[in-house]
């Protein structure tokens, strides 16, 4: 056995050993999450008893409930939660501030007043009303709780009810316990099962009408013994404790969460309490009693995970569910028991349960509760350094010399590698995307100095858009339809299948919709007059006239806006065309254009120092006697823009804005300067990071799968496996989920990457006449795109065993089917788009 193919055998025997590990980590983490999430939390299955029972400050501000997300009610969420209905409060002063919070926010020109008296406030949608009642007896509160029992039309959605403190003043403790003996009996509150954790929510009223108590507000106390002074209050809630136990009250001891031992959280030393304790006390009832309702009109984001729910799957969501966790899964394994697919129909069947088994994994993860989605917490920039330093130092530690770039004969030195290859492309785009989800990770838009690395991580992905896709233009002269047909499967399946399954929109994975944009263009620019593309300065002067249109198109005012507009009437899209077209591409407008022109000089300046007969005029002949001097003196250029850029931004940008209006004119220094040093000598050009390949190969699935696999509720929460709890801090809790949510988000990214390949090979496969099946050809089967988003393995393998029974058989079965799968790519592609109206059209 030659070293050739002991090599291919251990690389084989590695990577099945890593799919087994891989397929092993996933049964074992969605199994103990299963465990958690319906045997341990069956008794709060919709974080109903989190948010009223527990919570904790971040930093002293940020109120946390754990295992889920609020959100802050503000005057429009209110009245749209209250309808016309009631919210009543009862109780004494301690109450009445949290109602006083409430009204204020319905109207911040009302002037709150403590005073012992009853209160009410209305407007056209809401009604608030608070009964001063500390003694807990008086005929209005029973009056409500005889409404709610009987379920009138004109009982109140929510009743809250505190006191206690007139009964520790004046050591009437017994009398506490009759007076909530007797709101438990009017109401009949044991009889009614209203416990959050097991009631069921309804897209139309949530958990329904409740009947919920305040502890005892205890007050500060700097002495941790003084249980003389505070044995009152201790007994009064340890008695709510008791009938919470006995008749399944409801009992907000998230209220003395927010106080307890926190000097800070008090006013002057009294009872009462500061303003941000009193806005989370009224965030936390609207959160549980109108979370539920509000998801049912909102479709993206949903942040509001406690006691909250997600509009029921429609038609579309459900078809695709089924398929993806139940009929394809069925299939492959009958076929694992019994072979009945042929080899190609089995490839393709197995392409399309790995990417839709994957896409209904991203929905149990972020649209329901068996994992848990939490608050994203402000940067700290020790977090944000940790995490960096970690990926690099992982980056670092798997480098390697990559491959030659063909096979080599016995004894026949390895060559370099040339400039910018593929392991090096990949390898720049998986620490750039690394980079990227770290930055949402950790909210890190507040730091400007890696804001600017981030803008300049986008504008070296659209570079290295214009750059790969003007190379394969140019040197493979392929302007075929069935080209584009491939990279816009390759970029925009999963984002639009996204887009219907999880209720999102295309725009909100903005680099993908970015990508086809400037993909179109690229195509355009090149396909116009493609027969004289060998003509140096027509080629420029194409790209200078695509410049000036696309710019002309964004400055014309209102026209991105009608064109959307357009689109919108005629095929039911959501799309921002301010912050698609004047944010997204205004920013880097002309960065694919310095992307395009450093690929024509790359492939001239290849070809004139490969000494091609066709380049052996004056100025070629110059070029190839100057380059060993000019390389250094590119270097060395590099080096100085490199510096001069960073050091003009340090001292010349004083903020966000600034740097915005400079990108697209700056941006291309830093990123031509990497280029050339990270190609400067040979050994820089052979060796490169295989983890960050890796991370490179299926960067695009990173940064699309990122919003609900790795963060959760659209990008606007942070994912957690509900295994652990501590103090809510990356440092000392959150570290731990991340050590098993990461890797289930990079196995089901290559999944999905492996697969979308697939399918974007056998969709873009046509048959081989019978005449041509026999002719061998050393061509590849469909051409991976080069240097952008858009790699993948396995297409050759793919394409030859598609090929393989390319031609229909005579069978009445196969004409059916080519019937309704039509043999051209652009009948196919017509088919889907039409599909994909129809959805569009029909979609709720």
């Amino acid at each position: 056995m030659n070293t050739r193919v002991r090599w291919q055998t251990f690389v084989s025997l590695r990577i099945a050993s890593a799919r087994q590990g891989a397929g092993f980590f996933l049964v074992a983490l969605l199994l103990a999450i299963s465990y958690r999430h319906w045997i341990v939390g069956r008794g709060d299955p919709n974080k109903c008893r989190a948010l009223i029972g527990s919570g904790r400050w971040y930093q002293g501000h940020t109120w946390l409930t754990p295992g889920c997300v609020s959100s802050h009610y503000g005057r429009r969420e209110i009245n749209d939660c209250v309808n016309r209905r009631r919210i009543v409060f009862v109780g004494d002063s301690t109450i009445q501030s949290t109602y006083w919070e409430m009204a204020r926010t319905l109207d911040g020109n009302l002037n709150p007043n403590l005073a012992e008296i009853d209160l009410h406030y209305s407007n056209d949608e809401a009604t608030l009303e608070y009964l001063w009642d500390p003694f807990l007896n008086g005929t209005g509160l029973h009056k409500n709780l005889a409404a709610y029992r009987d379920g009138k039309k004109d009982a109140p959605m929510l009743i809250v009810i505190g006191g206690g403190q007139w009964h520790v003043e004046n050591h009437a403790i017994e009398h506490f316990a009759s007076a909530l003996d007797g709101i438990v009996s009017t109401a009949q509150i044991a009889g009614r099962q209203p416990d959050v954790g097991f009631r069921g929510l309804t897209k139309s009223d949530g958990p329904g009408d409740l009947v919920l108590f305040a502890p005892v507000q205890e007050p500060y106390s700097a002495d941790p013994d003084a249980a003389t002074e505070l044995a009152g209050y201790y007994e009064l809630n340890a008695h709510l404790n008791k009938l919470a136990d006995e008749k399944s009250i409801n009992v907000l001891w998230s209220f003395g969460h927010m106080t307890a031992a926190r000097q800070d959280q008090y006013v002057d030393n009294t009872i009462n309490v500061q303003g941000e304790v009193l806005r989370q006390r009224s965030d936390v009832l609207l959160n549980l009693r109108c979370n539920a309702k509000s998801a049912a009109t909102r479709r993206f984001p949903n942040v509001q995970s406690c006691c909250g729910t997600w509009a029921g799957p429609n038609w579309i969501q459900t078809g695709f569910l089924t398929l993806g966790l139940a009929v394809l899964p069925a299939v492959i394994l009958l076929d694992y028991l019994r072979p009945l697919l042929r080899p190609e129909d089995r490839i393709i069947t197995q392409a399309f349960c790995a990417f839709t088994s994957t896409v209904s994994l991203m929905y149990i993860t972020d649209r329901t509760h068996i994992f848990e989605q939490v608050q994203r917490l402000p940067l700290i920039s020790t977090n944000l350094r940790n995490m960096i330093i970690i990926v690099f130092l992982i980056g670092a530690l798997t480098l390697q010399r990559s491959k030659p770039p063909a096979s080599l004969r016995p004894g026949q030195k390895q060559p370099d590698q040339p400039y910018l290859p593929r392991d090096q492309t990949e390898e720049w785009k998986g620490w750039m995307q690394a980079l990227i989800v770290i930055y949402h990770y950790n909210m890190a838009w507040s730091a400007d100095w890696y804001w600017e690395i981030i803008r300049l991580t986008v504008a070296s992905y659209l570079f290295l858009t214009g750059f790969g896709h003007t190379v394969y233009f140019l040197q493979k002269k392929d302007y075929s339809f069935k080209r584009v047909a491939a990279v816009m499967i390759r970029t925009n399946l999963l984002p639009c299948t996204l887009a219907f399954v999880m209720r999102t929109r295309w725009l909100l994975y903005y680099y993908m919709p970015l990508s086809t944009f400037w993909f179109l263009i690229v195509y355009a620019t090149l396909a116009v007059g493609r027969r004289h593309n060998a003509h140096t300065l027509f080629v420029i002067g194409k790209i200078l006239a695509s410049a000036a249109l696309v710019r002309a198109f964004l400055n014309t005012r209102d026209l991105p806006e009608t064109v959307v507009r357009l689109f919108a009437l005629t095929c039911n899209i959501s799309f921002d065309a301010g912050a698609f077209f004047h944010l997204r591409v205004a920013g880097d407008s002309y960065i694919v254009y310095i992307g395009m022109l450093a690929a024509m000089f790359y492939i001239w300046s290849k070809n004139v120092l490969l000494g091609s007969d066709l380049y052996q005029d004056t100025i070629s002949r110059r070029f190839r006697q100057a380059f060993p001097l000019l390389k250094h003196v590119i270097i060395a250029i590099s080096l100085v823009g490199l510096f001069c850029f960073w050091y003009w931004v340090y001292y010349h940008i004083d903020s966000q804005a600034d740097f915005v209006s400079w990108q697209p004119y700056i941006t291309f220094v830093p990123i031509l300067a990497f280029t050339v040093l990270r190609n400067a000598h040979p050994y820089l050009r052979n060796v490169h990071s295989v983890a960050f390949a890796w991370l490179g190969r299926y960067s695009g699935e990173m940064y699309v799968m990122q919003d609900h696999l790795w963060l959760a509720g659209d990008q606007e929460a942070v994912l957690r496996t509900g295994l652990f709890y501590g103090n809510e801090s990356v440092s000392q809790d959150r570290w731990r989920d991340l050590l098993l949510i990461t890797p289930l988000y990079l196995i089901a990214c290559s999944l999905i990457g492996n697969a979308t390949v697939t399918i974007m090979t056998w969709f873009v496969q046509e048959p081989v006449p019978a005449i041509e099946r026999d002719i061998p050809s050393n061509g590849r089967a469909l051409d991976d795109v080069e240097m952008s988003l858009l790699s993948g393995d396995g297409a050759d393998d793919i394409g030859q065993a598609l090929n393989e029974k390319s031609v229909p058989r005579a069978s009445h079965w196969e004409r059916l089917r080519s019937a309704i799968w039509p043999n051209q790519v652009r009948n196919r592609a017509i088919v889907v788009l039409a599909v994909m109206w129809l959805l569009n059209m029909t979609y709720t």
